[in-house]
This record gives structure tokens, sequence and C-alpha cells, in this order.
């Protein structure tokens, strides 16, 4: 393994969109290479092929926050048309923000917030409304949290604000760090967490899934960095965050596939690169998560772009175990990585609900 480099080329159009995720513009793809999977300052980026602009990487990061002094936003206007349902105020009325910023996007950035009245600590996440081109995809987001209702090991929505500038979000905040800075400080030469550990937690992501998918949502985006630990405790409850590229599917009213190519290139499924897949594809995003728990490295990998997309591609038929990390692994992990990303081109992909049901699960 290698290293890091997320370089982003813009290639001639390909396939076609489902209508839902975005406007009628022609679809550019956007590749990337890379020379180390841990590089740990080179987080995978979330890709949209299809919009204008690509998602960073989670926003909602964890670190404590240095300084308590209050933000103060640009002041807002008296008029402005709303673009969310959100409440249409000053959030510093009920809110005092840190100034110190915990996470940064192409469209705002995070920080911590304490609401004024109860004393409670939450995260803000600001969404610079001049910086984003199409305002359904904000009001989806948050219609999506708050479809997700109450789930232990889904983030929650606290409240929502807008101004003439800004769109608040302010959820839980959580302060026990990425999964991927887990995997990048404790990845050594024969593979990353005891089988005891993964299990717990690909077990709660599961669970996070199958609430997901019974509700018709589909993340579209599942990887480390999109998976906080609640408190520093090693035995935390996990929190899979992050609905940027989430959408409603439902099958018998949307149609069977999905068609627009969006995700990060480690955790995109062959189904998502060819534009027709389903909800399966968290499935797969679950297999490789799982599979870098307990080797540190992605199952998938290239020294450029295209080596990338055929390695993704050869899931169908194949993943390597290495004995060296695998031989001390036992059958059953192999048989839930095989059962997440070793299914023929075209058949049935397994459930969340059957997943939860496989022997290295119990």
């Amino acid at each position: 393994m290698n290293a890091i480099e997320n370089i982003y080329n813009k290639l001639e159009p390909i396939g076609a969109f489902d209508g839902l995720d975005d406007d009628n513009e022609s679809m550019k793809t956007q590749t990337y290479s890379h020379e180390d999977f841990l590089y740990a300052d080179a987080r995978c980026i979330s890709i949209d092929f299809g919009s204008k602009s690509s998602h960073t990487t989670s926003m909602t990061s964890t670190c404590s926050p240095t300084s308590t002094a209050s933000y103060l936003l640009p002041p807002i206007s008296c008029c402005y048309t709303p673009v969310t349902d959100g409440r249409q105020t000053d959030i510093t009325n009920d809110y005092c923000i840190s100034a110190t910023i915990l996470g940064t996007g192409n469209y705002g950035c995070v920080r911590e917030c304490q609401h004024r009245i109860s004393g409670l600590i939450y995260a803000v996440k600001t969404i610079i409304k001049a910086k984003v081109s199409r305002y359904d995809h904000i009001t989806r987001e948050i219609e999506l949290l708050r479809s997700v209702g109450h789930h232990r090991n889904i983030m929650r929505l606290v409240d929502c604000y807008e101004d003439a500038h800004n769109v608040h979000i302010i959820t839980e905040r959580y302060t026990g760090g990425e999964l991927f800075d887990r995997i990048v400080n404790n990845t050594h030469d024969t593979g990353f967490l005891d089988e005891a550990d993964a299990i717990t937690i690909i077990k709660s992501l599961l669970h996070a899934v199958k609430h997901l998918h019974d509700k018709n949502i589909v993340h579209r985006d599942i990887k480390p960095e999109n998976i906080l630990f609640e408190t520093s405790e090693h035995s935390s409850t996990v929190k899979l965050i992050d609905f940027g590229l989430s959408r409603h599917h439902d099958p018998l009213v949307d149609g069977p596939y999905m068609t627009n190519r969006v995700g990060t290139p480690y955790y995109m499924s062959p189904d998502v690169l060819r534009g027709k897949y389903d909800r399966s594809c968290d499935l797969w995003s679950v297999g490789v998560v799982a599979y870098i728990l307990l080797t540190g490295y992605p199952p998938f990998n290239g020294c450029n772009d295209l080596e990338v997309h055929v390695s993704i591609r050869s899931g169908y038929d194949y993943v390597a175990f290495d004995d060296s990390v695998w031989g001390k692994l036992s059958g059953e992990s192999r048989d839930f990585i095989r059962m997440l990303l070793c299914r023929k081109k075209g058949a049935v992909r397994c459930s969340a609900e059957e997943a939860l049901k496989h022997p290295w699960m119990r």
C-alpha cells in the first residue's frame, strides 16, 4: 500500500441519472488517484457524479474546540425568501456558537454550539446558501434527518434555522472521533481490530442501515469517516452520520433501480459504477468497511483510478484474503465478507436483516 492523493479530473459524460437527484445537465464523472489509503491528511472525498459540486468528507467532526467564545455570524436581512422549512430567525438568539471550527466542507463548516437556556452542547452545521447551486438538496437532507427519527446508531437532528445567508442544521455532538482515525492510529502489519470489536461495530452499523432501509432511505455514502463514536470510551456506541448524498427510494414507487452515481470511490459498488443499483449498495459499503476493520486496508485498490475501478468491478467474483492477515481470523469473517462483496453480477444482494443473521454476527 502506497499513498494518497485525491485528484479530480473531468471525463466525458457517461450513463444516465434518475432525475430525483440532479437536474438535466450533462453528467460528468470525477475520478481520482491515490498512493496511501491510510494517509491521515487525505480523507476520502464523497463524490456526486451528477451534481455541479462534490461533497467533502463528513463535516461533523468531533474535535473538542479550544475556544468557547461566541462566534458572531453576519447580520441577517429582515426580508428574504426561505429555502427550507427551518426556523427563520437568528440562530444566535437561542444558541451561543463557538468560533472554533470542528470541520469544513465545500458549502460551509461545523462548529460547537450551546443552547442558551438549557446549556446543552450540540454541533451546528452551517451551510452558506450562496455556495449551493441546488437548494432542494439542503431541504432533502433536512427532511431525511427528520424522517429517520430516533435510532441509537444514527445521528439525531435537534433543530434547524435559516437566515438570509445560511442554513444551520443542529445535531447531537459526539466526542469519540471518527472510525477513520481509529483505523489510522491502530493499524499494524497483521490487521487492525480484534474480531469481537469489529463485529460490534459492524452489527451496530447494520442495525442503522436496516432502520434506514425500513424507511426507504438509502444512505449511499457509508464509510469510516461517516461513522462516529459517541464517546471516547472503548465500548462507545457508534453513530452513522452525513446524509448529504442520501435519498428516499421506494422500489414500488420509484422503480427498482437508482442510476445517479454518487458515493466515495473506495466504497462504491460495481452496480453504482454501472449506474444501475438498489439499496444493497449500502450493504456493499458495509462489507468494505468490515474488510478494512479486520485488515487496515481496503479490499479494492490500485495505482490509479482505472485500476481501482477495475478492482472494484472484480468484486463480483473475487476478493483477496491474504493469509498473513486472514489466516488469524475466523472462517465466518471471510464468509461474511464474501456474502457482501462476492455475488455474481445480476445476483440478488443480501439485505441488512439477512446480514445480521449471518453466523459471524452471532
